[in-house]
């Protein structure tokens, strides 16, 4: 327990200097945390504050968000704490129409999380979505300059995005993996409603499933589609990349099939059909489907090595981000290593500890 204080205490000491308040949340027995509840956390904050989501093997449950509020975890599948991490099942943008506040501006980063969503309560903006484990959805009714962004979808539903109509405009959608493994809706696609003022950049998109369905874009409208990646797993079979009821121009993309079959050309320009990524690490045989221990990176001399629309490479590396395959926020350092040199300390006596940290910019 002396450990997790620690941690937590070296989490504040680098948020205190950009954050107003810095609230922690730990639901786990015995623990110094000032909240246990995640809600009772935001509840208590104020517009602008940081509430740091400690691991834990217990579900922190549902969160309504009503005001600006930075949400951080340790990341979704960290080196340490024994793999634990934070999990919220679901996460809903909202407003307070009494003290006039609303989620707009806020940020969430290092959970792994059920669903996010809008409700069509409100027009919100300026929302980041930033390095967290998506097993559900993203759905949204009026969402307005939102950055979605070093995520991973690990999705066993029917979509991945999910903008309900066109009253939304300028979203960036960049530097995700979309790990789709299985599909049991009919009407389901990775991307829904998709527009012109959208951009979907340097994703990596691994359909890593042989289902009834595999589309990938449904109702979608000339959003701009860039440096993305598209490849199959070894079991997966199908024909082209589905665009159901869409206009969609390609430009320097890329797709691949693992399992040896060959995927119907993309329309637009400058794109890679057909063309392995030749990436790090991802198995023997190969196979994309998203493991921890895989590396997206590119080999050298991988064909997708400066291939993107701006000169750099195609998929989640590419434009220097630095993307993180553990969660890890960008604005927390973690730690590496904790030692605990008297382990026995008298009453009123002092504990000595050494820890080392890393900034979490990894590449």
């Amino acid at each position: 327990m002396k450990t997790i204080t620690l941690y937590v205490g070296l989490m504040l000491v680098s948020v205190a200097s950009f954050a107003q308040t810095t609230w922690t949340v730990d639901n786990r027995p015995g623990t110094t945390a000032q909240f246990s509840s995640v809600q009772a956390a935001h509840d208590a904050a104020q517009a602008g504050d940081f509430i740091y989501i400690h691991p834990s093997p217990n579900s922190y449950g549902g969160l309504s968000i009503k005001k600006k509020i930075h949400l951080r975890g340790i990341g979704h599948g960290p080196e340490l704490a024994n793999g634990e991490h934070a999990i919220l099942p679901s996460i809903s943008l909202s407003r307070n129409a009494t003290e006039a506040t609303n989620a707009s501006g806020s940020s969430i980063s290092g959970l792994e999380i059920g669903t996010i969503s809008d409700q069509n309560e409100f027009a919100f903006n300026n929302i980041l979505i930033q390095n967290n484990r998506i097993t559900g959805y993203l759905n949204f009714y009026q969402a307005y300059n939102y950055i979605i962004q070093g995520n991973l979808f690990n999705s066993t539903g029917g979509f991945s995005i999910y903008f309900n109509s066109t009253a939304h405009a300028n979203n960036i959608i960049s530097h995700n993996i979309f790990n789709m493994v299985s599909n049991t809706s009919p009407t389901s696609a990775i991307f829904n409603y998709l527009i012109a003022s959208d951009t979907v950049s340097n994703n990596l998109i691994i359909m890593n499933f042989n289902g009834a369905t595999n589309t990938f874009f449904n109702n979608c409208l000339n959003p701009t589609m860039n440096n993305n990646m598209f490849v199959l797993g070894t079991t997966a079979v199908i024909s082209s990349i589905t665009a159901n009821n869409s206009t969609i121009n390609f430009q320097n993309c890329l797709t691949f099939d693992y399992g040896g079959g060959s995927v119907a050309t993309l329309s637009g320009t400058n794109n890679l059909n057909n063309t392995n990524p030749q990436f790090v690490t991802i198995g023997t045989p190969s196979n994309p489907g998203f493991l921890y221990t895989n590396n997206y990176k590119l080999a050298t001399g991988s064909p997708a090595i400066d291939a993107g629309s701006d000169g750099d490479d195609l998929g989640i590396y590419g434009q220097g981000f630095l993307f993180q395959m553990n969660g890890y926020p960008f604005d927390l350092p973690y730690p590496k290593q904790i030692n605990i040199t008297n382990a026995v300390v008298e009453a009123g006596g002092t504990l000595q500890v050494n820890f080392k940290a890393e900034a979490n910019v990894k590449n």
